[in-house]
This record gives structure tokens, C-alpha cells and sequence, in this order.
């Protein structure tokens, strides 16, 4: 990613995403809220190629993946392999999703996202007993409900900073 010409909102949208996953709610909340959250990094990750498939690269989504994994304390390269999965998907059919319409989008970015959520706990169910949850579909519902507001609001961003 080049800082110019627009870079340093990509990476700062990238962290932004990062940290709001991390983010938790206050005590006072009711528990059930947390399971409403949705995959923020995979939200911007998916805009970014899908608009500018030039300045998100491989490489750069492999190595945040290993930041993520540090962030999280998940197994090294495992958001890494997500990341890059999910991007390559992107870089591969932008020219296709960039034709779908908003909700078409919800649909592709539905499964994307339910896909790195299995293969998620996937990884982290073998090296523990924890049960399969229905958290994986919440995640993956909402993910998908966010994204014509991320997307609008990306969109914006994008226009008003001229990103290329």
C-alpha cells in the first residue's frame, strides 16, 4: 500500500476495523450484544478490493493477518490465511462485484464471512473442547446487514478524499 494518493486511509480504515474488533462493550450491557458484532476487518478488507483492487495486495493483507493474530491472540497465520483468502476472492471477481447490486454484495460478503468464521473456529476448536455455537451465523448475519452503511460511508470517504 502507497501512503499517497489515498494509502494512509486505506491502512487507517484497516486499523480503525482492527480495533473495533477488539473493542468490548460496557459491563452494564446485556451479554447477547456481544454476539451481534460484526466482522469489521473483513467489512473494510472487502471494500478496499473490491474498489481499488490495485493498492490492497496479497502480501500487505498477510502480513496485517499476522498483526491480527497478535491483536486477538489467535495462532499465527491464521487471520492471515483469512485475509489473504478473502482478498484474493476480491482481486480475482472485482469486476463482477462490482457489478452486483448492494444486496447481491450482502449475499457474496454473507458467505465470505461465514466461511472465515468456520474455518476460524475450525482452527481454534482442535486445540480445545469448546462446543459449535450459533455465534458463527450471528456474525456472519450481521456482517452482512452493516455492510450497505459501510459501504455507503466508505464510499463517501473514498470520493470526498480521492483515493485512486
Amino acid at each position: 500500500m502507497n501512503p499517497a494518493n489515498g494509502g494512509w486511509l486505506i491502512a487507517l480504515t484497516l486499523v480503525a476495523a482492527m480495533l473495533l474488533g477488539v473493542v468490548h462493550l460496557p459491563e452494564t450491557w446485556p451479554g447477547w450484544l456481544g454476539w451481534l458484532r460484526p466482522n469489521w476487518l473483513i467489512l473494510v478488507l472487502f471494500f478496499w478490493v473490491i474498489e481499488v483492487p490495485h493498492r490492497v495486495g496479497l502480501i500487505a493483507m498477510w502480513i496485517t493477518g499476522l498483526f491480527v493474530d497478535v491483536l486477538y491472540a489467535d495462532p499465527v497465520g491464521l487471520n492471515g490465511l483469512i485475509l489473504a483468502s478473502v482478498s484474493y476472492l476480491g482481486w480475482r471477481f472485482f469486476e463482477r462485484l462490482r457489478m452486483y447490486s448492494v444486496l447481491q454484495q450482502c449475499g457474496i460478503l454473507f458467505l465470505l464471512v461465514l466461511g472465515a468464521e468456520v474455518l476460524s473456529v475450525m482452527v481454534l476448536g482442535l486445540g480445545s473442547e469448546r462446543p459449535w455455537s450459533w455465534h458463527v451465523l450471528v456474525s456472519a448475519l450481521v456482517t452482512m446487514l452493516v455492510w450497505p452503511l459501510m459501504f455507503l460511508l466508505l464510499l463517501r470517504l473514498r470520493t470526498g478524499l480521492r483515493v485512486e
